[in-house]
């Protein structure tokens, strides 16, 4: 029988790499940790890790399961939370994870109004990649995931799916702007500022681009949109981004979104993700439903700040 110390023991180990690692983070001994991981792998009648130079590596056993146990985990938490909260204010904090537009005005404003609706929420946001954002669902380091997908991991699963093509953004003085619908080459014949790559955006771009076999040298690059659509703002430069991103965006660095005509950047859709067969606890379904409800409807508000 698999015990849940020592299947915790066991995700820590596979999460940090390494017994001193997990030791640290749990305060529990190298030793106890040690024991725990042996007596797992007795039961299973296999190795759990490769013991390599630098450290811990999954065996293919080992991540089937790493899967269950995260889950198994998770899944005990949420019973405990919900019971916790028939009998008392407060509860599990909901974690939330998603690329880094949607921390400019979108999650803030989903946050700001499950708050109002429940006081007593407590929320985790973190950003990244949407790699990374897949990662986290995966290991159970966020309940709830929000990215332009493509996912590659078994252990994650499509709550909701909208489309979300990519767009031009520009200031609603550029030339463009009279235009609905944009070519792969108005945009090139324009100065562009764009996020790096990794992300999605970009690597659609690229992707564009190579099938034409054109090039284009962007005259910004960041990690953050905010200075992007600044610097766009400023300058008359384009960007490439979600209609997402201009809602409830107003003043001097409000733009405009339009179209493009190419079928990757087109058909890009947006997901949220929870990890596959999870229990998830009552405070973040509800939290759930009011992001997908909001998603529903932002991405039917196809108009403009002109």
């Amino acid at each position: 029988m698999l015990h849940a110390l020592a299947l915790r023991y066991f995700i820590e180990v596979a999460r940090t790499g390494s017994l001193a690692a997990a030791s640290e983070a749990l305060h529990v001994a190298v030793s106890a940790i040690s024991r725990q991981i042996a007596k797992l792998e007795r039961e299973v009648g296999t190795p759990l890790f490769d013991r390599m130079p630098r450290g811990m590596v999954l065996t293919e056993s080992g991540e089937a399961l790493a899967r269950y146990a995260r889950r198994t985990l998770l899944e005990g938490d949420a019973v405990l939370d919900d019971i916790a909260a028939a009998h008392a204010l407060g509860g599990r904090i909901v974690r939330i994870g998603c690329t880094e537009g949607f921390t400019r005005t979108f999650m803030p404003s989903v946050l700001a109004e499950h708050h109002a609706a429940e006081p007593h929420a407590r929320f985790m946001l973190r950003s990244g990649t949407p790699a990374q954002v897949e990662q986290w669902i995966a290991t159970g380091e966020v309940d709830i995931g929000l990215a332009f997908g493509t996912i590659h991991s078994e252990a994650v699963g499509v709550y909701f799916s909208i489309a979300a093509p990519v767009c031009a953004l520009m200031p609603p003085s550029h030339p463009l702007s009279a235009r609905s619908s944009l070519s792969l080459d108005d945009l090139l014949a324009h100065p562009l500022v764009l996020l790096d790559r990794g992300t999605t955006v970009r690597q659609l771009l690229d992707w564009c681009c190579a099938a034409r076999g054109v090039q284009f040298e962007p005259v910004l690059t960041s990690n953050d949109s905010s200075v992007l659509h600044h610097f766009a703002a400023l300058t008359g430069a384009i960007t490439l981004g979600s209609r997402l991103a201009l809602v409830d965006v107003a003043g001097p660095s409000s733009l405009v979104a339009r179209a493009i005509d190419e079928p990757l950047l087109a058909n890009r859709r947006l997901q949220v993700m929870v990890m596959e067969n999870r229990r998830l606890p009552s405070g973040v379904e509800r939290f759930l439903a009011r992001l997908v409800a909001t998603l529903r409807n932002d991405t039917g508000k196809t108009h403009d700040r002109q």
